[in-house]
Formats: C-alpha cells, structure tokens, sequence
C-alpha cells in the first residue's frame, strides 16, 4: 500500500492516505499520510543522538540504543494534519498545501515518556517551555532553517503522556514518519509531533520560531485588529471513509455506511448520520483509548433512485458538535466542518 500522492508527489513528500488505509481500527504504516516541510534527513542510528539540555541542571545526549533500554510505553493516538480538508473551503491559501480529507490516520505509537527524560534532566526553576528540534533542514529560500516547536512545560510533562516515540505500530518508525524517534503529543494536532527529533531545550522564556508565531496559527482580522490563537487541540470531526463520493449504490438495497471521528478533548459520545431523513445516530465503536479516533457505522436502505448527500457530524466528550459550515482564518487550520459526500443511486 502507498499513500495516496495527493497535493505535492515530490521531496519533502506530502501525501495523503488512499481510502482503504483509513478503514481498519489501525492505519497501516505504509498507508499513512505524509507531512513534511523539508527533504527527509538521511540519518544513520549509529551517530544519531538526541540532546536534551537548556534551562536544565543536568544535560544529557542519549544514544537510539541507550534510549531503547529506558522503560517504555505505549499509546493510540490520531495524527492529523492542521490544514486536512482544507479544499472544503472555497479558495485554498496562497502556499498552503490543498489537502483533501485523508491527512490522518490513527496508530499505537510506543516511546519513552517525555516526562521521564525530563525529571532526569531536572529542568531549572521557571522553566516556561519546552523547544524540539528535528533534523530535517531547508535550504536559504527556505522560510525556516529547520523545523522546530514548543510545548509549555505544564504540557510536555503533563498528561496524557507526550512519547519521544521510536515505534509505529509495532515496527521501527518508517524514514518519513521521523525515523529514528519523534514526539507523540495525543489530542494535538500534527505540527507539535515534531519528527527526526536530535534536540530537546529547556527555556524560561518564549519560543518564537517561525513554525509558533508565523505559521501554525489561527489569525485572523477583526474590526481591523489581527487575532492571533495557536494551534493545539484537535478540533472535534468525523469522516464518511464508505461509501466514497460518486459511488454507485443499489435501490432499496442496505448499504454500510462507515467512517472515523475524532476529538482532541478525548472521546466522541456521538456520531450521527443525515441520509435525507434527518440526524439519526450512528453505531458507535471507542478505540483504545480517549485519543484514538472512535469508528462508526450506520445502515442505509434508500428506497429511490437518483443523487443523494450523505452527512456525519460528531459530539465529543465535552458537548462539542462539528459546524455545519467551516471556519475560515488566514491559513485555513483546524477545519472540521460535517462532512458530505454525494452518491448515486439506481
């Protein structure tokens, strides 16, 4: 299986997930969606480190074999890119890739607490943040020399758990998944699991990167100010995975319509499914935990010919329901407006 190439088939690779990966409970590594901002780094697990030091009394570089020896754990969790489905809104932003709806995918990611490497670090008092750093790097046209984020310190070692992660699925992480390790933060979105990950700094003071404060935020104008909020928690959303737009379906024949939702503020309570008749509630199946998406399914009998609109919309744990329409801002991130597809029967 290989992901779909969908908006830019070139290095750095970004490419979404074809339909059947995103079918399974699990999505296969081989069938999981690629976001990148640079070329994949070629790195040799030899010589590759991670340094863990700043605001820190006690710096430490640990080697991939020292780091797979440190107790380790495991977590689902659902990656997703901000800017997935930004082609539902009517123009896609300059520079921005035109993702359709398949930039994510949901995986058993397996590391070593974030928490642990910190305590033996012993960050200092008034430490604010915490900046990754990956060694993926941009050339001088390049926005940015590389690609690096931070967590307060509050999330990097809070719960759930944040993952220096080496294992997906089972398996050593895949070159573009950000082999040889990259950090797991379930519940946000995919910019904050920073891949090829070499260093983790401690800092009592803001991080103003170009991927924190320039990009990977909502802004947006009003009454002739710009707003600014960051982009953090996965945004509540649902998916239809079956049948896919255009299909042809059988007259008063029953049809499994299935699909995938998710939440950043844990589970989704509610999946409902509007197939002409109104909102009625899908059958609903958790994952394995409060950050891996949830599946559904919902039979449909249609009892006329001719196109109809399928629609899902999810309520998660906290009340919160998709929109109808999506919300719109400067780079288009977190849209999670219901989604539709047409069919065709006969």
């Amino acid at each position: 299986m290989t992901p779909g190439l969908g908006p830019v088939p070139v290095d750095p690779l970004n490419a979404e997930a074809p339909s059947v990966a995103l079918s399974p409970p699990l999505t296969p590594n081989d069938g999981f969606f690629v976001r990148s901002h640079f070329p994949t780094p070629k790195i040799r697990a030899s010589t590759w480190r991670l340094t863990i030091g700043g605001e820190v009394k006690r710096p430490r570089r640990w080697s991939l074999a020292e780091l797979r020896e440190l107790p380790h754990t495991q977590v689902a969790a659902t990656l997703e890119c901000a800017g997935n489905s930004r082609r539902r809104l009517p123009r896609v932003a300059e520079g921005e890739l035109r993702w359709g709806d398949h930039a994510v995918g949901s995986a058993v990611w397996g590391g070593v607490p974030l928490s642990d490497l910190l305590e033996d670090a012993r960050p200092l008092d008034g430490a604010r943040e915490v900046v990754f750093s990956g060694a993926d790097k941009g050339g001088t046209a390049a926005p940015a020399r590389g690609f690096a984020r931070s967590l307060c310190v509050d999330r990097a070692e809070g719960e759930p758990p944040v993952l220096v992660a080496t294992e997906m699925n089972g398996s050593p992480l895949p070159p573009d998944h950000g082999w040889p390790a990259r950090l797991v933060v379930p519940g946000w979105y995919g910019m904050a699991w920073v891949k090829w990950l070499t260093a983790v700094r401690v800092r009592t003071a803001p991080f103003r990167g170009y991927y924190q404060t320039s990009r990977y935020v909502y802004r947006s104008s009003r009454e002739g100010r710009t707003a600014l909020e960051p982009v953090t928690r996965l945004r509540v959303k649902s998916l239809i995975v079956l049948p896919t737009e255009g299909e042809r379906l059988a007259r008063d024949r029953s049809t499994l319509i299935s699909g995938k939702a998710w939440s950043g503020a844990g589970p989704v309570r509610l999946v409902e499914v509007d197939a002409g008749s109104g909102w009625e509630p899908a059958r609903l199946a958790l994952g394995r935990g409060p950050h891996d998406w949830a599946s559904w399914t919902y039979r449909w009998t249609p009892r006329r010919a001719g196109r109809w609109a399928v629609r899902v919309r999810a309520t998660d744990a906290e009340g919160e329901t998709q929109p109808e329409e999506p919300t719109d801002n400067d780079f288009q991130y977190g849209t999670n407006s219901i989604h539709r597809v047409e069919v065709v029967v006969a």
